[in-house]
């Protein structure tokens, strides 16, 4: 963030980038000329390392080996360095951490680690803005555990848990529908003083936001490795859980309940991969990712009340501080998505009405948000247009 008056020229964008203490992080990307990456579900832009990299991973995969045993072996190796490049970023140590499996399988995982930490509280509660397939894993835990699953509408749920009877309660750090950054350390607090455990989902909020794990006091945390860190749509996720837990299992990782030690470890490929992203993130502070974010948000949603009356949208994202996405509720809300990636703007449709916006700091430039705004306005000018013309056609 700097001290310039914001306003919705281009000229101020690039003044904006001209002071960035982040810009030279988007050089490192092998971006495609004109096209502005706000999607999020579909990984990160390419770093420009990464094919060299990749092709002496897999030359030396070939390499004659002495027959003699390495010791460690190069997936663990691999996910091992992964795992200490992301600590930084999340507030906690690399040996907290663990990268495998998906967000989904290591959700499951973390459920029935922290059920066990609590026995005789048979209620696993999770948020209900989750994806389907997390919500059948954590059915599929409930059961294993023979507990019972509960889902609850985010913060607002906890009032109506029966507290003597959950064993954790699993939140997304941020809210998918509205975009709001939830108060990580003091729903820890109070979940704490119920007796419960926490495991926070960091999908949608690691690399953008000021992430404290150990600050938080959490639990147990789980999160994609393809969001706003930058990875593929293959990269591992990632599974944490608090030192002071470690003890409670063998292997000091988090495993499958079903198996021993690890069970479907991150390829070794994936987890290379995800390396090479992060080394662009190696000693870049989570809070100025964060001020960052916070700033290309404040850009995009001053254009967009900037917008004529005929087109003006409903924002569903209302923590003006701390947030990574803005969230805009529209009746054409596909139509919306599919006409920008036609100017080449990657957003988000959700069901049924919402396209959501990702503002990922590494490679996202306050130009990039200015020319989405402005795109945005085209679009909606276009539907609003096809509506009228419609409308005089009856």
């Amino acid at each position: 963030m700097t001290s310039l008056v914001w306003t919705s020229t281009k000229t101020t964008a690039e003044a904006l980038d001209d002071a960035d203490v982040l810009a030279g992080l988007r050089l490192r990307y092998d971006l495609v000329p004109g096209v502005i990456r706000m999607d999020g579900h579909s990984g990160g832009p390419m770093p420009r390392t990464s094919p060299a990299r990749l092709r002496r991973f897999v030359q030396h995969r070939w390499e004659p080996r002495s027959g003699r045993a390495s010791g460690e072996s190069e997936w663990r190796r691999e996910a091992r360095l992964a795992a200490g490049a992301l600590a930084p970023l999340v507030g906690a140590s690399a040996g907290e951490l663990t990268v495998a499996e998906s967000t989904s399988i290591n959700l499951f995982k973390a459920l029935v680690a922290a059920a066990k930490l609590r026995p005789g509280r048979p209620v696993l509660a999770v948020g209900r803005d989750c994806f389907a397939t997390d919500r059948c894993l954590a059915q599929s835990a409930a059961d294993h555990l023979g507990g019972r699953l509960q889902l609850i509408d985010g913060v607002e749920g906890l009032a109506a848990l029966p507290v003597d009877e959950v064993a954790v309660v699993a939140l997304s750090h941020v809210d998918l529908r509205s975009g709001v950054v939830r108060d990580a350390s003091a729903i820890t607090s109070e979940i704490h003083r119920g007796g419960a455990l926490t495991l926070w989902d960091l999908s949608h909020s690691a690399g953008a936001l000021d992430v404290d794990l150990r600050g938080w006091n959490a639990d147990f945390a789980i999160g994609c490795g393809h969001k706003y860190l930058g990875g593929s749509p293959t990269a591992p996720s990632f599974g944490f859980v608090a030192e002071r837990h470690l003890e409670h299992s063998p292997t000091g990782v988090l495993r499958h309940p079903l198996a021993e030690g690890f069970a479907g470890p991150a390829a070794t490929l994936a987890a290379t991969e995800l390396r090479d992203v992060l080394a662009i993130l190696d000693g870049v502070p989570a809070s100025a990712l964060a001020a960052k974010t916070t700033g290309l948000v404040e850009l995009f949603l001053e254009r967009i009340d900037e917008f004529c009356p005929e087109v003006a949208v409903e924002v569903r994202t209302p923590d003006a501080q701390r947030r990574a996405q803005v969230c805009i509720r529209h009746d054409h809300a596909q139509r919306i998505a599919d006409l920008l990636s036609d100017r080449s703007v990657l957003v988000e449709y959700a069901e049924p009405d919402l396209v959501r916006f990702n503002f990922a700091p590494a490679w996202l430039s306050h130009v990039d948000v200015w020319h989405a705004a402005e795109r945005l306005h085209a679009t909606l000018h276009e539907i609003h247009g096809s509506a009228e013309r419609a409308a005089d056609h009856r």
